[in-house]
């Protein structure tokens, strides 16, 4: 039986709608995993313990006041940090000014404000890393004569080195939200292939499910800030397009930093910890709706007797390991899903919108201004 253009319309609404319900499922769940292994924080230990390389210059930078102070007010619940931090007692951020000015002051342990003639002395006789050697040696060859200038270079390639960071992040993201993607899919027996055929077989349902989704384009679910495991090392302003909601998306929101304050103004740990619950709840708000609203949705287990002709039996977990070929289809339908989950809720949301546009009659013309 063929279907007409919006019939075929219909089923792919439906599920651009399916992924972006299960990607919000998707999301919450990475924004847990990567909070509870500290994935910002390791990745920025590593990278500065890279780019400083001598292992003296690090203790003198950690050693720093404007190092000390930020790990230690980072790490609010537990006692101030004393040496050298651990990958997971490691701040989530570092400010590229306060970096340059306590890598200048790390360069001499003598002189810890230091002029521009002694970085020029530093330069010739300390042991430094050659990566820093070239910066410095780059920024006095280009005409940086004063403090300022010296530290403003350091910052700009402390930043590009955080840019680095951010991609090997975003990467890492990825995978995860894969991973995690690939065990919701298996979980609630997210399979494309067969929420595909039955949509195909089932007018009244993707005309019911077609409507669903415009519905909630129309209603512009509300956005739960992105909590610290999904920000990007490089800018904690900064998001990942798999780590924010749709509503952020199409808005161009960008939330505070967990525990920073938008005025610039600097917030207690009473405040961040009630933020950090704040954003919890919002979390485990939007995972339940998004599950509500994917109910109608031919998803789930059944635990009804497996018969070869029964309408359920690819929801049956006896009747698909009795079924090869069912089982094949299963695995091809999961691995699909969690591919279209690690592309993130924003993405499905602005896919979602762009198609709703082409099924209704477009978007409303504006009115001619007549002068």
């Amino acid at each position: 039986m063929g279907l007409s253009f919006n019939g075929i319309l219909d089923i792919v609404v439906s599920l651009i709608f399916l992924y972006l319900l299960i990607s919000l499922v998707c999301t919450s769940l990475c924004e847990s995993i990567a909070t509870l292994l500290k994935l910002r924080s390791r990745s920025l230990s590593v990278s500065v313990a890279k780019i400083l390389e001598n292992q003296d210059l690090i203790d003198r930078f950690y050693a720093n006041g404007l190092v000390k102070g930020a790990i230690s007010a980072s790490q609010w619940k537990k006692a101030p940090v004393a040496g050298v931090p651990t990958k997971y007692g490691h701040s989530s951020y570092m400010d590229s000014r306060s970096f340059a000015m306590a890598l200048l002051g790390s360069l001499d342990p003598d002189k810890p404000v230091p002029a521009v003639t002694d970085i020029e002395q530093s330069l010739k006789s300390a042991n430094l890393p050659g990566g820093i050697k070239d910066v410095l040696s780059a920024a006095l060859t280009a005409g940086a004569k004063d403090m300022t200038a010296l530290r403003d270079e350091v910052a700009s390639w402390f930043d590009n080195a955080m840019d680095r960071l951010s991609g090997e992040y975003k990467r890492q993201l990825k995978w995860i939200s894969f991973g995690v993607g690939l065990f919701i899919a298996i979980l609630l027996n997210v399979d494309s292939v067969d929420v595909a055929t039955r949509l195909w077989k089932d007018q009244a349902l993707r005309q019911q499910l077609a409507s669903a989704a415009e519905s909630y384009v129309n209603d512009k679910p509300v956005s739960c800030p992105v909590g610290d495991g999904q920000k990007s090392p490089a800018d904690p302003g900064k998001q990942d397009a798999a780590s924010t909601s749709p509503k952020q998306d199409i808005e161009g929101q960008t939330p505070a930093a967990s525990g920073a304050s938008d005025s610039g103004g600097k917030t207690t740990p009473e405040d961040a910890g009630k933020q950090a619950a704040s954003d919890l709840n919002c979390q485990l708000r939007t995972m339940n709706d998004a599950l509500s609203a994917a109910r109608p949705f031919p998803i789930g287990w059944t635990t009804a007797a497996p018969v070869e002709s029964a309408k359920d039996s690819s929801r049956n977990l006896t009747a698909i390991l009795h079924d090869m070929p069912l089982m094949f289809s299963k695995i091809i339908g999961w691995l699909f899903t969690a591919v279209a989950l690690s592309l993130g809720a924003p993405f499905w949301f602005d896919t979602l919108s762009k198609f709703m546009n082409v099924r209704g009659a477009g978007k409303k013309p504006e009115k001619v201004q007549v002068s």
